[in-house]
């Protein structure tokens, strides 16, 4: 039977944020694809430890896991060490741990058929990679250096401007030297399917699967929300400029509107703000239900790279979504969009309150996006797209 490894900076289950839904996803497709052998290591992050009871015996029963418990949390300390003694780009080398090398290293050469790294974070491992397997592909999630390119043109403070964009050039660089060695990049987004293509031919478009559910048919009207991981950068730049450039209009616009806030480590500075209408729930018990009672997800990226797998989780409950353009970038352009997309703050503020008061527009932005979502992203498609690009 064919052996799979499979390489991750974190436990992807339970699934609560972007990165680990797509890892999830990935690791379903191959166990339903069937006759494969499947090893998973995973940084168990003190970030985000997981509880490994969590992890669906569903899952468990088809894979074999190794977890490290490690802190690879940045400090003011090993960022300003890995800036003067080393060259590697700092977002990744941080997770190259001495306890899954050692566990690597105990494999024979040529052990595993395939060998799977999860996104650039795990790029450091290609070495050892390329020896325990037969074949070697990167999954990559988006493109690391874009998120920071972008992220760098919101930053005020000198410093830090002049250190990340060191660290956005070695993270060029390490990403371009990535491609070019693996054997094969499944990428996740179409967009970033092309820049990974020009140094590696053997690159597809493999999209992350979504589980078709019941549609959303209750859509609260007068309330808009936003939800997501609030110790990623650009979420957290893309909320405070919607609060501080979109929302006074849209309160302007209609006073009765609200707004919710949530997603896990809401930092105090956010927790503690105060306006007309925002409600500021941090972490929730359950993402799916707090998005199905607060009326029109709001996708106010500045930033980023890949695929918003927020968008694609609303599209597959028939949630009403507004975004800007790369909120919606690997999914949706201005001229094919199925959900307003604008990144000026009144067209956004207009669009809000539009479809905040409109119930029929509401839903019908909602089965639109439904419909799309569950169409292209479904399991079948993700299935077909494994099999058209697995190594030969």
């Amino acid at each position: 039977m064919p052996r799979i490894l499979i390489l991750s900076n974190k436990v992807p289950y339970p699934s609560k944020d972007g990165s680990s839904i797509a890892m999830a996803r990935l690791l379903e497709n191959l166990i339903e694809l069937g006759g494969h052998e499947i090893t998973y290591g995973a940084i168990n992050t003190l970030k985000h430890r997981k509880r490994l009871d969590d992890f669906p015996d569903s899952i468990n029963e088809h894979i074999t896991l190794r977890t490290f418990e490690e802190d690879t949390s940045p400090t003011p300390f090993n960022a300003l060490s890995n800036l003067l003694f080393t060259r590697q780009p700092f977002h990744t080398i941080r997770f190259f741990v001495l306890s899954m090398q050692k566990w690597l290293e105990e494999f024979e050469n040529g052990h595993f058929d395939l060998v799977v790294i999860e996104g650039a974070f795990m790029g450091h491992y290609l070495p050892l990679a390329m020896i325990k397997g037969k074949k070697v592909v990167l999954r990559a999630h988006n493109l690391e250096h874009v998120i920071w390119e972008r992220s760098i043109k919101h930053i005020a403070t000198p410093i830090k401007k002049f250190y990340l964009r060191i660290q956005t050039n070695r993270l060029k660089k390490f990403e371009q030297k990535l491609a070019i060695l693996v054997h094969s990049v499944w990428s996740i987004s179409s967009i970033d399917m092309y820049w990974f293509k020009s140094f590696n031919s053997n690159t597809f478009f493999v999209p992350v699967s979504i589980k078709r559910q019941e549609m959303n048919i209750d859509i609260v009207p007068k309330r808009c929300f936003f939800l997501g991981a609030l110790d990623w950068m650009p979420n957290l730049e893309s909320l405070q400029w919607f609060l501080k450039d979109v929302w006074p209009v849209v309160n302007k616009l209609d006073p009765s509107i609200e707004f919710h806030v949530a997603g896990n480590n809401t930092p105090n500075k956010i927790m503690a703000l105060k306006a007309h209408n925002l409600h500021i729930h941090g972490k929730v018990a359950s993402a799916e239900t707090f998005s199905k009672s607060h009326g029109v997800s709001i996708i106010p990226l500045l930033s980023g790279s890949g695929v918003r797998i927020k968008l694609l989780e609303n599209g597959s409950l028939g949630i009403p979504t507004i975004s800007t353009a790369i909120g919606a970038e690997g999914i949706y352009e201005k001229q094919n969009s199925k959900i307003p997309l604008s990144d000026i703050p009144e067209e956004l503020a207009h669009e809000i309150v539009a479809l905040t008061t409109n119930s029929d527009k509401a839903v019908q932005i909602a089965r639109e996006l439904y419909t799309d979502i569950n169409k292209r992203f479904s399991p079948q498609n993700a299935l077909a797209s494994i099999q058209k690009a697995w190594p030969k």
